[in-house]
């Protein structure tokens, strides 16, 4: 509801990751140059490590948003598969019908694929994103798959997105093949109050944000020593305070508005935003307002990812905009009534 109230054109600090709302931070703009430069390579393996929450997908998907039409691209995001699993999963991202088909039948099935696309013109792009979830054997499978070769030339490439659980993986004595593929790799790490205050402007403005409301400089170092300077977490402290922001009526966010937002949510949900990544694993908000649904089984009988996220949007939505109108009204009615009983208690020492 804030949106209309600020003259914003959408929601600024959306958790679901998108593309338009990329922040080139040096680390974030690091991990795109390594990507492209993977991708300009045509092989190898490039792997980008990060906190929860630090903006791997939305990296991904920012590079994915901006590829030509000789890249075809997949995405996964993968719970602890085996090396038979993630095979059919990757061929299914690539719309190969795998039912039925044992894995030698699905891997030539797989290889044809990739040989039709190289007379196109083409190559196949696979980005694997939570990476850290699968077994030391099923990323040597990815290893595996790019050996699909014509004239020594790749037709297949992996793209590795993971938590820091990534790299022990990686590191295993096993992995030294897998390794050797590595052409690039990159940590992103949390912002600083700059970088805090340039994310929370960027996001901003890229719907409509004519200085309404006005933040003071002050803010931001708060924020980013509350969120830890976590991306996912200055998204929901930064709606929250925006909400606070309209419920309150105010044009200028101020260090005490952001104490109270603090204040308010440091007994919600055990007060989850505070401590890092690290210390507390997936936090409880984490848990409730940050996860994705990108892990649905492919081929599911179920509504696909795009109907489910739409549904919960709307509802969502609907909820959200039913609930603020009724606590807009409740403060008003309270400031309405305070006010009464200010004058009838005035009213009274007069007489």
């Amino acid at each position: 509801m804030y949106e209309s109230f600020f003259g914003l054109s959408d929601k600024p600090f959306k958790l679901s990751p998108d593309p338009k709302f990329f922040f080139a931070s040096p680390h974030h703009d690091r991990a795109v140059s390594y990507l492209r430069y993977g991708l300009s390579q045509g092989e190898g393996f490039i792997v980008v490590t990060g906190p929860i929450g630090t903006g791997k997908t939305t990296i991904a998907r920012s590079l994915l948003a901006s590829v030509d039409d000789s890249i075809v691209a997949a995405q996964i995001a993968t719970t602890k598969l085996n090396p038979d699993e993630l095979v059919r999963l990757v061929a299914a991202q690539f719309s190969i019908d795998v039912e039925g088909l044992n894995k030698a039948e699905i891997l030539k099935r797989f290889e044809q694929y990739l040989l039709t696309l190289n007379k196109q013109g083409k190559r196949a792009l696979l980005v694997v994103d939570e990476a850290q979830n699968l077994p030391a054997e099923t990323v040597e499978e990815l290893r595996m798959l790019s050996n699909f070769q014509l004239n020594d030339k790749p037709l297949f490439q992996s793209f590795l997105l993971g938590q820091e659980e990534l790299k022990p993986i990686i590191e295993l004595p096993e992995m030294e093949q897998f390794r050797q593929r590595i052409i690039a790799s990159c940590h992103l790490k949390p912002f600083d109050a700059e970088q805090t205050q340039g994310y929370i402007i960027h996001r901003l403005k890229q719907v409509g944000w004519q200085d309404n409301p006005k933040l003071e400089d002050d803010i931001f170092e708060q924020i980013a020593d509350f969120t830890k300077g976590i991306p996912r977490k200055i998204n929901i402290f930064a709606d929250r305070l925006f909400l606070y922001a309209f419920l309150e009526d105010l044009h200028t966010i101020t260090q005490a508005d952001v104490t109270a937002v603090i204040e308010e949510m440091g007994g919600e949900l055990s007060g989850s935003l505070q401590g890092t990544p690290e210390q507390q694993g997936v936090s409880d908000l984490d848990a409730v307002l940050g996860r994705q649904y990108d892990a649905l089984p492919s081929g599911s009988s179920m509504m696909s990812d795009s109907h489910i996220k739409a549904a919960l949007l709307d509802v969502s939505g609907y909820l959200e905009e039913v609930v603020l109108r009724k606590i807009k009204i409740i403060r008003y009615l309270d400031k309405m009534i305070e006010k009464k009983r200010k004058e009838i208690v005035e009213m009274g020492d007069n007489s």
